[in-house]
C-alpha cells in the first residue's frame, strides 16, 4: 500500500495525554483508498508489543462527507488499548496501522506520544481482576470480599467519637473494637477504654499491641449492669444477625449512652446515577443495610433519645454536586445528649 492512498487521523487522546495504560481509548478514523475493503482490523502497537485492536469499523458521517466518499463507508475505529508493561509516569508511543485481510500490514498509520498514569492499579484492592491473567470466571466469595480489621481508624470518627462520649475519664467498652484502632488514642487521651471482641486472630493482635480487651462469643458481654459510662459500635451493626440481641446486651452493660457508625444505605439511592455501589457495601458478612431512619428507629427501641449525622466524605457527588458521605453516625442515650 503506498503512502499517498493511505488517509488517516487519531482524534483521541491527543499528544502528551496522561492515560491509564491498563484500559485507554484510541478512537480515530482511517481509509486505504482503492484497497479499502480489503481492510481486516485497525491494530494498536507499542514498540513489538500489540495493545489493542478492532474489526468492528463504523460509519463516519463526517468523514465520509470530508473525503467525498460513498454514504457508509467504514472509517471509524475505537480500541480500548491495554498496555501493562508501560512504565509508570513515563512517555510511552502508540502506533497505528490496519492489517489486510491477506495477513499483511500497512504502514504506519499514525503515531501518539502518551504518558501513563503514576498509578498503577492493578495494586489497589480488586487490581487482580486488571491482570489480563486473571482469565478465570470470578465467583461470589472473590468479589463479596471479607476484609481484614482495619489497624487505622478515620480521624474525622475519632475526633466526632470524643465529641459525644464526653471528656475524660470515662469509662469505654468498644464492642467489635477488631484492632483496637480507636483504642490507642482513647487510652492515651486519659480514657478507660475496654475493647470486647469475637475475633481470636484480632485478639491475638490487641495483646501484641498490649491493649486491654477481652475475648467474647458474640452473644454476651461478661461485665455487670452498667459497668459502663458508654459503649462504642463502630462498623459493627451491620454484622450482626439478631441486632436486637446486640443491642439488649449493650444497652445492659452501657445505658447511658452509646456511639454506632454504619456504611451509609442511602449512598445507593443517590449513586444510582453513577451506576456505582460503594465497595464497603460488598462485605459478604453484612446482613443489614441502614439508612438513617432505620438505624433511628432500631436504637430507639433501646435508648430513647437518638441523634443521627454522616461522616467520611464518598468521592463522587451527586450529578449536582452536592457531598455524599460514606458512613452513618448514631449518638444514643438514655436521657439527654
Amino acid at each position: 500500500m503506498t503512502a499517498p492512498a493511505l488517509r488517516t487521523h487519531l482524534d483521541e487522546p491527543v499528544p502528551g495525554t496522561v492515560v491509564d495504560p491498563l484500559c485507554c481509548l484510541l478512537r480515530g478514523w482511517l481509509h486505504l483508498g482503492p484497497a479499502h475493503a480489503d481492510v481486516a482490523a485497525v491494530e494498536a502497537w507499542s514498540g513489538e508489543t500489540l495493545v489493542g485492536e478492532t474489526a468492528a469499523l463504523y460509519d463516519r458521517p463526517d468523514v465520509t462527507a470530508a473525503l467525498h466518499l460513498p454514504a457508509g463507508t467504514l472509517t471509524g475505529y475505537e480500541i480500548f488499548a491495554h498496555h501493562p508493561a508501560a512504565p509508570a509516569g513515563e512517555p510511552f508511543s502508540v502506533q497505528l496501522s490496519a492489517r489486510l485481510r491477506d495477513g499483511t500490514r500497512t504502514q504506519v498509520a499514525d503515531t501518539v506520544v502518551l504518558r501513563a498514569l503514576a498509578r498503577d492499579y492493578r495494586t489497589n484492592h480488586f487490581g487482580i481482576l486488571l491482570d489480563r491473567r486473571t482469565t478465570a470466571i470470578q465467583q461470589h466469595n472473590n468479589i463479596f470480599a471479607v476484609g481484614p480489621s482495619q489497624s487505622e481508624g478515620s480521624g474525622e470518627l475519632a475526633h466526632l467519637i470524643r465529641r459525644y462520649v464526653g471528656p475524660p475519664p470515662r469509662k469505654l467498652i468498644d464492642v467489635g473494637c477488631g484492632f483496637g484502632s480507636y483504642g490507642r488514642g482513647l487510652l492515651a487521651d486519659g480514657y478507660d477504654w475496654l475493647g470486647a471482641e469475637v475475633s481470636a486472630s484480632d485478639c491475638a493482635e490487641l495483646a501484641r499491641l498490649g491493649l486491654p480487651h477481652r475475648h467474647v462469643d458474640g452473644k454476651t458481654l461478661p461485665f455487670p449492669d452498667a459497668a459502663f459510662d458508654a459503649a462504642l459500635c463502630i462498623e459493627v451493626l451491620e454484622h450482626i444477625a439478631d441486632p436486637r440481641a446486640f443491642l439488649q446486651e449493650v444497652r445492659r452493660v452501657a445505658p447511658h449512652r452509646l456511639v454506632v457508625s454504619v456504611p451509609n444505605c442511602e449512598l445507593l439511592g443517590y449513586l444510582w446515577d453513577h451506576l456505582a455501589t460503594p465497595w464497603h457495601m460488598l462485605e459478604a458478612t453484612h446482613v443489614n443495610f441502614f439508612t438513617r431512619w432505620s438505624l433511628g428507629a432500631l436504637l430507639r427501641e433501646f435508648y430513647p433519645q437518638v441523634e443521627l449525622r454522616f461522616h467520611t466524605p464518598y468521592p463522587l457527588r451527586t450529578v449536582e454536586g452536592t457531598p455524599l458521605h460514606y458512613n452513618l453516625l448514631a449518638v444514643a442515650t438514655s436521657g439527654r445528649l
